[in-house]
This record gives C-alpha cells, structure tokens and sequence, in this order.
C-alpha cells in the first residue's frame, strides 16, 4: 500500500521540479535579452517638457491662484503632459528600468500594481510628470512585497506604449513585470 501511494509522490515531485526547471530556464532566457534603460530613452529626441512649461511661465507668475485664466492654463498642462509623445521603437521590448514605486492596488504589504516613476514624490505632488515618464506596473502573477511607501525598484519586464489613466496620473508604458526586485546602486 505504502508502494502505490511513494510512486505517485515522487511523480508530482519530478513534475514539480521540472516545472521549476522550466520556469527558471524561461526567466534566464528572458534575462538575457534584457535591455536596460534609463527615463530619458522613454522621451523621444527632440521632445522637451519643460518648453512648455517656459511657454506659459510669464503668464503663470502673473496670475493670481483663484483667477479662472489659471485654471484653464492648469488644464491645459495636463492635456499637453498627459499625451507626451513615446519612443515606439521600445514597444513589445523586455527592459529594466529604476525608479519609486507609487503603489494603486495592494493590502499594505505587497502590491500588484503601481506606476513606476523617475523621482521620489511624483504623482503625489502636482503636476505629476509627464506621461512618457510614468510606467504603470502589473505584477499580478508574483505581487511585489513592499518594505515602505515609495521604495526605490528595479523592474524587469515586457514594456508596451499603451496609455494607462488612474486617479493619480497618466502612464504612456506599461510593463507587464515578470521581476520586480530592491534597486541595487
């Protein structure tokens, strides 16, 4: 009796372990074609936020925060950095890419998805950046466990030039994370 059920156990155990081969080997193959990036290659050449902001700068510094001039001039920003241009050529790319994580679903302890962004603090002040610098993150598979709010990450995965808007901010890129790890400097 003890024989049938020993045999059935190491089965699953070998069919476990090779998943796990499996796995590790997919996630070394991906590893190796990684492309590491850094904010400024998700901005395409030519393409400068702060002009637009200059643009309006005289006119921001003269008008007063309850002027209604203010207001559609705000409005305005956002539409301009909300449809900031991407770099197609890094669509269906797998990359990693540094920066703080701003968490939008998770219990406190660990996430699943979070926008990715250049500088401690953005999408928490306004403006947030433009939208070709803010990745919004799905690790659904394998949630990221968080260690504090705003923590310095590396995430690896397949990057997309897809817009994703949330209460917080607009996102130009997409990754889809197959690792999300402690940035290392």
């Amino acid at each position: 009796m003890r024989r049938t059920a020993v045999l059935p156990l190491i089965v699953a155990l070998g069919l476990g372990l090779s998943e796990t081969r499996t796995l590790a080997a997919a996630d070394a193959k991906a590893t190796a074609s990684v492309q590491d990036i850094e904010w400024k290659h998700l901005v395409p050449p030519g393409y400068d936020p702060s002009q637009l902001v200059r643009k309006y700068y005289d006119d921001v510094a003269k008008l007063k925060d309850d002027d209604p001039r203010a207001e559609r001039l705000a409005e305005a920003l956002r539409r301009a950095w909300e449809s900031a241009p991407v770099v197609a050529s890094l669509d269906n790319k797998t990359v990693k890419l540094s920066g703080f994580l701003v968490s939008l679903e998770g219990d406190g302890k660990a996430v699943s998805e979070f926008l990715l962004v250049p500088y401690f603090g953005a999408c928490i002040h306004v403006p947030p950046p433009p939208s070709n610098q803010i990745v919004l993150v799905r690790t659904r598979a394998r949630p990221y466990k968080i260690s504090h709010s705003f923590e310095r990450v590396s995430v690896t995965g397949r990057l997309r030039t897809e817009q994703a808007r949330n209460d917080l901010a607009s996102a130009s890129y997409v990754i889809e994370a197959a690792r999300v790890e402690p940035h290392a400097p």
